[in-house]
């Protein structure tokens, strides 16, 4: 029997609670709650498919420059700290968990 597992961002959402690093409390910028780092929000959801992410303008432009950045993500410009990741299928959850880690490291 297959048990129900809910929407992709339900299941973004535990697998982020469960990361050590991250605390979770209210966004001062998404609808909902928001993750932290060190006293810094990194991580808020706008809907159910569009999470914001704060990976920083050095790793934005890192990742640009290695090409490491796919149709899931859309950047805000070359000065931006933010970047839109869209996970709209469970198979983008490890991609969308790899970026957080990459924030994580990025605003520790």
């Amino acid at each position: 029997m297959s048990r129900n597992k809910g929407s992709v961002r339900e299941e973004l959402e535990r697998t982020l609670t469960a990361l050590p690093e991250l605390e979770r409390r209210p966004s001062r910028y998404g609808d909902s709650m928001s993750y932290y780092v060190g006293g810094r929000e990194i991580a808020h959801f706008h809907g159910e498919t569009r999470m914001d992410l704060r990976l920083t303008k050095e790793e934005i432009k890192r990742l640009k420059t290695e090409h490491a950045l796919d149709d899931r993500i859309r950047t805000r410009g070359p000065s931006a700290e933010w970047a839109e990741v869209h996970v709209t299928e469970l198979k983008d959850i490890p991609y969308a968990i790899s970026l957080v880690e990459q924030a994580i490291r990025a605003n520790a």
